[in-house]
C-alpha cells in the first residue's frame, strides 16, 4: 500500500514541505558551519592551534546524515507553528514556493543560532558530523533533539507532536 499524502496539490503545507526540503542541503551545510563557528569562538576564542583544531580544520568533507532526521524535526514543528493551511497573497510576483522557502530558511538559522548556544548541539554536531567518530550518533541525536523540543515545550510520540505546556 502507498502512502497518500493528506494535503491538495496547492495546500500551503504540501508547498511548505517541498520548499523545506528543496532548500535541505544548504540548510544542514550551514547548520554545520554555525556549530563549527560556535565552538571555534567558545572553546578556542584566543585562535590556539593545537592538534585538535588543525584536524577539525583540515577536514573539509562534512557528514550532514546524523541531522537529517532533526532537519525533519524542526521542519515539522515550524508547519505545526504555522498551522494554517490557506495560502496568502503575494504582490511582490514571487511562487509562494519561493516565499515559503525564503522564509522557512530565515527562521531555521534564527532556531539554529540560538541552539548552537548549547554545548550539547555544537559538540554534537562536530563528532557526528565533521569529525565522524565512531561512537553512538544515537546518544548525540537524542541529546540536541531534547534541547529542541524543551525550547518548544514539545513532546513527540508516536508521529504526534504535542504541546506540553
Amino acid at each position: 500500500m502507498h502512502y497518500q499524502d493528506k494535503y491538495f496539490d496547492q495546500d500551503k503545507n504540501t508547498i511548505l514541505r517541498a520548499a523545506q526540503g528543496f532548500v535541505e542541503p544548504q540548510l544542514l551545510k550551514r547548520w554545520v558551519e554555525v556549530a563549527y563557528k560556535t565552538y571555534m569562538l567558545l572553546e578556542n576564542p584566543m585562535g590556539l592551534e593545537d592538534a585538535f583544531i588543525k584536524k577539525l580544520k583540515s577536514i573539509k568533507e562534512y557528514d550532514y546524515s546524523f541531522l537529517q532526521e532533526l532537519y525533519a524535526i524542526l521542519s515539522a514543528i515550524y508547519r505545526f507553528e504555522r498551522g494554517n493551511n490557506q495560502l496568502e497573497i503575494i504582490w511582490d510576483g514571487r511562487s509562494h514556493y519561493e516565499v515559503y522557502a525564503e522564509n522557512w530558511s530565515e527562521t531555521f538559522d534564527e532556531w539554529v543560532k540560538h541552539f548552537c548556544t548549547k554545548p550539547e548541539v555544537y559538540r554534537s554536531i562536530l563528532k557526528a558530523c565533521i569529525l565522524r567518530q565512531g561512537m553512538n550518533n544515537k546518544f548525540l541525536y537524542y541529546a540536541i533533539r531534547r534541547v529542541i523540543l524543551s525550547h518548544f515545550d514539545l513532546k513527540i510520540s508516536r508521529n504526534k507532536m504535542l504541546k506540553t505546556a
